[in-house]
């Protein structure tokens, strides 16, 4: 018999006794025996084997048993020796995400993902919070599942063109919105007349949907707020914010009676705070910075160093459970899109009395190291103290002074001291790949007027390395505490992706081969390589081929940066994850009552690692559309670029002056249904009687920019010929 149908009446059964308890020995007896009904009734009857009666059993047992294992995994149900205990109620809970084609993804919490295939979402979009009845284990050995309800809208607003009007509706197609298309309707008489006079044939409008109305057949009852062009805000931004369902301000229920200075007098624990005020202490941050989440001190002592990293004391204002916090949890980091800002915290801590700007008394959560100057750190320490930042640097202040490496300079000892260590670590195991990033230049109108990719300077590493080792130590410091806490994971990259890397490296002319994920390994094919067009493309696909970070529960360590023990603990004005270890951290020291458990860590982790992901998306997505309104503004019709990535329908591009990835379609190289694609690195094209590889440098034209796909098309000019 079919074992999924198996499941699934298992799953029903389990359903209807919600909240209640069962036995194995009961399920064996209900299902086990079951056997298809014959369509017509033979004509002679005859008994199956009872071998083959007993092995469809035992499939079905091993089956069954799998199914229980992977619902108690997820918590729907717990396996108390006879006794099963079901969960009440029967469901998974979480953010559907949908694809293109119009199924749907729902990450849990062990980091498994259920299937929702598109004739079971219902009326849910993409972003919604849902419960799904899962149905049973398919293809991928992972859960497939039904939409039973919309827990909650992903998104207040709606951005509606305007497909079709008359005097009683007002039809559009939902933008910004994927899977299957979607319409919506406004009621003509919900309009005052001049509004449905001036609405026109291809105008967005900005809706939300009607309370209470159930849609039908992907129609959803709407109510028109504004024209989108109706407003003085950046359009750009407002379509991001309306897309991820991001508030720039927060709630009124928030309230924040706070002092505009840090005194003795408004500070109830100062007396038993540290007090290095007196101790020299800078920031070193981008130059349009305002939330100074960190800063640092410095002292040599003989053949050691001794060095503080000061960190925000936002536990001191934001307590667990209030308003403020819940807010906080809920945004989980702030958003930076662009030129702008959605802050985790009210700008009235974000930007002053939680950011430790300089010449103020400050509060922080300092950790004091000792280290040799080789980057060995020997000690660690931790406790709550008041600082005052003696100045503010940026990162390109304290790169001037690096350079110009005078050995009396406090930044060139510094960055001498966290050079080393850097090496150090390296040695050790760590993944270091040089990928550049891209940021736009604005006038001061706040226009787009350039691409800039900007080098990794030595200032950035100088940071990079005493956080780093801020976080180590603490999370180190909780492991051994047994304290449950929420650490930042990197698994091991999956040695099936070796195969693909290798492959590539042969491709190039490479003779080296990964033979396994160790550092050395991967650091030898990265030194192989060196600096090239080539490196750029291999660094790529190594990031592509590693696992996705996140925030658990578990000491699982960090793969790529070399950690047995690593967390966030030094960015807690942005980052709802750090907060937690604050709390943590501070509980531990004072010998208090820990403020989560594990499951709760858990929870929180996955709530933490899904905005991250939604933050990281929607920045992604503005920066793209700003890259693309600065090209569109200097009017440049060819480029040239080379290869970066293969799909059946399209051949994806970076464009070398400004690292934008643009698209060819796939009538530019057959006029088959696609792409020929011979492997991970090469298609051949017969219109151009060539194979290409991935790393091909190309010449290509502007097509057309496509604003709501957010994507850049192209037209190839010209190729590297065969030789």
């Amino acid at each position: 018999m079919d074992t999924y149908k198996i499941q699934k009446k298992i799953i029903d059964y389990l359903e209807a006794k919600a909240g209640k308890e069962v036995t194995k020995q009961e399920l064996k007896n209900k299902f086990l025996d079951i056997t298809e009904k014959p369509k017509k009734a033979p004509t002679k009857k005859k008994s199956a084997p009872k071998e083959r009666k007993q092995n469809s059993n035992k499939e079905l047992m091993i089956a069954m048993d799998n199914l229980l294992l992977s619902l108690e995994n997820e918590n729907l149900l717990v396996m108390d020796g006879k006794r099963i205990l079901i969960a009440n109620p029967f469901r998974f809970y979480g953010r559907v995400s949908v694809s293109r084609r119009g199924d749907g993804f729902l990450s849990l919490p062990s980091k498994n993902e259920v299937f929702i295939p598109g004739s079971m979402i219902g009326t849910a979009i993409s972003g919604d919070k849902v419960e799904v009845l899962p149905l049973g284990i398919g293809r991928k050995d992972r859960f497939e599942g039904e939409v039973t309800a919309i827990v909650k809208r992903g998104r207040t607003l709606y951005r509606l063109r305007v497909t079709e009007k008359n005097n009683r509706f007002v039809f559009g197609k939902f933008l910004d919105m994927l899977g299957d298309e979607k319409e919506g309707v406004i009621h003509a008489k919900t309009l005052l007349k001049d509004i449905l006079d001036k609405i026109q044939i291809d105008d967005v409008l900005v809706v939300k949907f009607k309370e209470g109305v159930t849609p039908e057949d992907n129609l959803y009852d709407v109510s028109f707020l504004r024209f989108e062009s109706d407003t003085k805000e950046d359009p750009d931004f407002q379509r991001i914010l309306m897309k991820y369902n991001f508030d720039v301000q927060h709630p009124d229920n928030i309230k924040l009676d706070l002092t505009e200075e840090v005194e003795p007098s408004n500070v109830s624990d100062w007396n038993s705070r540290t007090d290095l005020r007196e101790l020299y202490a800078v920031t070193i941050d981008g130059i349009t910075a305002k939330d100074f989440d960190d800063a640092i001190s410095f002292q040599e002592e003989g053949n050691r160093v001794r060095f503080w990293v000061h960190i925000a004391d936002v536990s001191h204002y934001v307590k667990v459970g209030t308003p403020l916090d819940d807010e906080a949890y809920q945004r989980a980091t702030s958003v930076y899109l662009a030129n702008k800002v959605v802050p985790m915290l009210p700008p009235v801590l974000s930007e002053n009395l939680c950011s430790l700007v300089a010449n103020k008394n400050r509060l922080a959560f300092t950790v004091e190291m000792e280290a040799s100057k080789e980057g060995e750190i020997y000690n660690a320490k931790f406790y709550k103290s008041v600082i005052k930042v003696n100045q503010r640097y940026t990162y390109e202040m304290a790169e001037d002074e690096i350079k110009a490496a005078n050995p009396e300079s406090w930044i060139y000892k510094i960055s001498k001291f966290t050079d080393n260590m850097r090496k150090k670590r390296i040695q050790k195991g760590r993944v270091d790949l040089n990928i550049k990033e891209t940021t736009i230049q604005w006038d001061k109108d706040q226009k787009p007027i350039g691409i800039e990719i900007r080098e990794r300077l030595n200032s950035h590493m100088l940071i990079e390395e005493l956080m780093l080792s801020a976080n180590t130590k603490v999370d180190e410091f909780l492991r051994k505490k047994n304290a449950p806490t929420l650490h930042r994971i990197h698994e091991t990259m999956d040695e099936e992706k070796l195969e693909m890397l290798n492959q590539f490296l042969q491709l190039n002319g490479f003779h080296i081969q990964i033979k396994d994920t160790s550092y050395p390994e991967i650091t030898a094919a990265v030194n192989a390589i060196g600096n090239n067009s080539v490196a750029k493309i291999f660094n790529y696909l190594l990031l592509r081929s590693f696992m996705q970070a996140y925030y658990g529960a578990e000491t699982l360590g960090h793969w790529g940066l070399g950690f047995q023990d690593y967390c966030h603990f030094t960015s807690p004005i942005r980052r709802y994850p750090d907060l937690i270890v604050h709390r943590v951290l501070h509980a531990v020291i004072l010998g208090t009552k820990l403020p989560y458990d594990k499951p709760g860590i858990a929870m929180m982790g996955k709530h933490c690692s899904d905005e991250e992901r939604r933050a990281a998306d929607a920045e992604r997505d503005i920066i793209k559309i700003k890259s693309f309104r600065y090209l569109e503004s200097t009017g440049k019709k060819e480029f040239k670029g080379f290869i970066v990535g293969i799909r059946p329908a399209q051949v994806f591009v970076e464009l070398e002056e400004s690292s934008l990835e643009g698209v060819l379609d796939k009538q530019q190289f057959t006029d088959e249904f696609e792409i020929m694609i011979k492997n991970d690195f090469s298609f051949y094209s017969k219109k151009h009687t060539k194979i290409f590889f991935i790393g091909d440098p190309v010449t290509v034209s502007l097509d057309r920019i496509d604003y709501e796909e957010i994507k850049v098309f192209l037209t190839l000019k010209d190729f590297k010929k065969a030789t």
